[in-house]
C-alpha cells in the first residue's frame, strides 16, 4: 500500500494511486495537497518509496531467490510448518514492496475480462487477468499461435459495468508458452501504446474506482 503524510493535518493519506497522480485529496481535512514523500507499507514494514526504487534491482533479485527457496521448502517433507509460514510472510512483505514500486496500480481480476485480439495477422479470443494504465496480462488458448515478443497486438474489450467497448494497441513484452492440449493457455504481457482521450479517461475512472474499493475493503 502507498501512503504519505498530509502536509496540512499530518494524517496519513492512503491510496494505491499515489505513484500516478501529482495532487490528491486528503480524506481527513478534505484539502487538495501535492503528492510528495511517498511511503510503501507492506505487512507492518514501511519503506521510503524513493529509497526502494534506488535499490529496486537488489530487492527484485532477493524476491526471486525467496520464491525459489519457498518452492524448495514446500517440496521438502522435513521442513516445519513454522518455517513455511515464516517464509510465506517474508515473501508477502517483498511482494508488497515490489507492488508499491510499480509506476501504475495493477487491478487483479477475480473474474478475467473477455478480450478479442488480433496479432500475427489473425484474430482470436482470450481473457485479461490484470490491467494497469500502462498495460495488461492476457491469456489465450494454447491452440492459438504464441504472440511474438515485440510484436504488435490489438485488444478489444469491455470493462465490467461499462457499456462502452475499448480498443487499444500495444506491444508484447513477454510470453509464457502454454500447451496445445487446452489445459494451459499462453500468457503474455502487453504494454499499451499511448491511449486516446476517451479510452484513457474510461480506463482511469475504472482503475481508480477499483483502487478505492480495495482500500475500503482492506480497511475493514
Amino acid at each position: 500500500m502507498l501512503m504519505m503524510k498530509c502536509p496540512k493535518c499530518q494524517s496519513y493519506i492512503r491510496s494505491a494511486l499515489l505513484a500516478e497522480v501529482k495532487v490528491i485529496s486528503c480524506d481527513h481535512c478534505r484539502t487538495q495537497v501535492p503528492v510528495a514523500n511517498v511511503l510503501i507499507s507492506s505487512n507492518g514494514f514501511t519503506f521510503e518509496r524513493n529509497d526502494l526504487l534506488k535499490r529496486f534491482y537488489r530487492y527484485r533479485k532477493l524476491l526471486d531467490e525467496v520464491i525459489e527457496e519457498r518452492n524448495v521448502m514446500s517440496d521438502n517433507a522435513n521442513v516445519s510448518e513454522v518455517s513455511l509460514r515464516s517464509i510465506e510472510k517474508f515473501l508477502s512483505v517483498l511482494q508488497g514492496m515490489m507492488a508499491g514500486a510499480r509506476d501504475h496500480y495493477r487491478c487483479e481480476f477475480a473474474d478475467p475480462i473477455p478480450v478479442r485480439m488480433r496479432y500475427l495477422q489473425q484474430e482470436c479470443t482470450g481473457t485479461i487477468y490484470n490491467m494497469s494504465m500502462d498495460g495488461a496480462c492476457i491469456e489465450t488458448a494454447g491452440r492459438n499461435p504464441l504472440p511474438r515478443v515485440n510484436g504488435i497486438i490489438t485488444l478489444n474489450f469491455q470493462l465490467p459495468g461499462s457499456p462502452q467497448a475499448v480498443a487499444v494497441t500495444g506491444e508484447v513484452c513477454w510470453t509464457h508458452k502454454g500447451g496445445a492440449d487446452g489445459k494451459r493457455g499462453h500468457n503474455s504481457g502487453v504494454r499499451f501504446a499511448p491511449l486516446d482521450g476517451p479510452a484513457r479517461d474510461l480506463l482511469w475512472q475504472f482503475i481508480s474506482t477499483m483502487a478505492q474499493e480495495k482500500i475500503a475493503k482492506d480497511a475493514k
